[in-house]
């Protein structure tokens, strides 16, 4: 399942479809080079221009094969026609040629992925299961809505709700400031005198 914006959506048909990266861009009403960012990093978007091509190509392909009775059927009547150009018939022949010399590729068969065969199993699974199960009856109860009461909440709402709050610190005696006298009544800074002292040097 792909994540694409309606943009891309549209940009992935019209590539599809054998338009330049001009003509799509322009259709989508976006700049030709996000289309280049798009390809450079968005796989969900390189994966599914991959496949609509493909898909593309399998579709006209088909349509070929239903046509390919009528081309040869022509270049027969091409090359057995006397009135027909030399180089036309030249041209009908090599294609012939070169089509009875080269055997067509094999294709081999994919094998599924593992992923693809615990997600058909799991479909299988649940599909058997639905069938399974005979339908609930619908109730009266079923068309209800409860709305729970303070007293059927959670017991995690109640621990919330019965927990203390924290208590706020509060300093014994004022705070002293770096420049005011110190309190030990050295007449000196508090930065210069005590500030930097231990709690025991201080009380000493």
């Amino acid at each position: 399942m792909f994540i694409l914006t309606p943009p891309q959506l549209q940009v992935v048909d019209a590539l599809s479809n054998g338009a330049s990266v001009t003509d799509a861009a322009a259709q989508a009403g976006i700049h030709r080079n996000t289309i280049a960012n798009w390809r450079l990093n968005s796989p969900d978007f390189r994966e599914a221009l991959a496949i609509a091509r493909h898909d593309r190509a399998v579709l006209y392909r088909d349509r070929a094969v239903d046509l390919a009775d009528l081309a040869f059927e022509a270049i027969r009547t091409v090359l057995t026609d006397p009135k027909s150009s030399p180089s036309i018939r030249l041209r009908a022949a090599i294609f012939i040629i070169d089509k009875v010399s080269t055997p067509p590729k094999f294709e081999k068969e994919e094998p599924a992925s593992m992923v693809d065969m615990f997600d058909a199993m799991a479909e299988a699974e649940q599909n058997r299961f639905a069938q399974q199960q005979p339908p609930e009856p619908a109730s009266d109860a079923q068309n209800c809505t409860t709305v729970p009461n303070a007293a059927q909440s959670s017991p995690a709402l109640h621990v919330h709700n019965s927990a203390q709050k924290p208590q706020t610190y509060r300093r014994p005696e004022p705070k002293t400031g770096r420049n005011d006298p110190c309190p030990c009544g050295s007449t000196r800074k508090y930065k210069h005198c005590c500030l930097n002292k231990s709690a025991a040097a201080r009380a000493a």
